[in-house]
């Protein structure tokens, strides 16, 4: 069975697995997580489509927006994504 999904959220869904990827890298090679997308090379401008924020100093989440009021989210502490909203 193969999962369809809208243009825009397949966007949104590969750009926050680009920041998960870089962040993760950027914490092997630093050993520490970025404070922002700059640190690990991306630009500011593309951050419409999923966003990043530490949640400590040792784990982060990325989420992007569904629809209204509606999220998918990315935890570090758990690897793991749930919708909410």
């Amino acid at each position: 069975m193969t999962t369809s999904c809208c243009d825009f959220l397949c966007e949104r869904q590969e750009h926050a697995e680009l920041i998960i990827e870089k962040v993760e890298k950027f914490k092997q090679e630093k050993g520490r997580l970025p404070e922002n997308v700059t640190e690990i090379g991306l630009d500011d401008t593309q951050m419409h489509l999923s966003f990043y924020q530490l949640t400590s100093d040792t784990t982060y989440m990325v989420w992007y927006g569904l629809g209204v009021g509606e999220s998918k989210i990315y935890r570090s502490e758990t690897k793991k994504w749930t919708e909410e909203g």
